[in-house]
């Protein structure tokens, strides 16, 4: 690209770039060298800014979760606890067993396993239920007391019975029974109960 000075002469572009003492001229090394200082500064951001640090999970601390291992929950406590209502809840399933005349609900009342001479036991109840066809059973929980996984219970039991014969005649029967019960995997299950005859008469 060309210019023309006032004098006439025919200039370049070049000649208004200012000459050293040497002859050479200025202007047209600058836009290298500030390339080469742009370049540079670029390069000192890179390595002097720190990296980029993604957010992350605060990492629990196993102590605590020791701590909340360590802690039962007070709702499950409460339920593996021998309270008068848990003792119901079993005295209840023994009473629609016998209502319903359903020997297997009656017998899983019962620990099989701990109970002593539970094989005797199961039949003497197997012949009740064969000797009577309809029973009214109730009864009223006096005391209960308990010992880590075990506990006894006081109840006075009534039961009125209808023997299976051609004239039913309706016998009734009371008396206060001690129930010795076990916590198992299964809860709360009697393994032992005085007197012990009270379903053989």
């Amino acid at each position: 690209m060309h210019t023309w000075h006032a004098s006439g002469q025919r200039r370049s572009v070049a000649d208004w770039y200012p000459r050293r003492a040497n002859g050479h001229r200025l202007g047209a090394k600058v836009p290298v060298a500030t390339a080469i200082c742009l370049a540079a500064a670029a390069l000192c951001f890179t390595v002097i800014a720190p990296p980029r640090v993604e957010a992350q999970e605060k990492p629990t601390d196993p102590a605590s979760q020791t701590r909340g291992q360590d802690q039962p929950d007070s709702a499950g406590a409460q339920a593996f606890d021998l309270s008068d209502e848990v003792v119901r809840d079993v005295l209840t399933n023994l009473q629609r067993g016998m209502e319903t005349h359903d020997l297997d609900r009656v017998l899983d009342v019962f620990d099989a396993g701990n109970m002593k001479d539970f094989a005797l036991f199961h039949d003497q109840m197997v012949a009740f239920f064969r000797l009577h066809d309809n029973f009214k059973f109730r009864y009223q929980l006096l005391q209960v007391t308990a010992d880590k996984d075990r506990g006894f219970a006081i109840a006075d039991i009534d039961l009125d019975a209808d023997p299976s014969d051609i004239l039913p005649t309706e016998q009734r029967r009371s008396v206060q029974m001690r129930f010795q019960m076990k916590r198992g995997p299964k809860g709360w299950k009697v393994i032992g109960l005085r007197p012990t005859d009270f379903f053989s008469q």
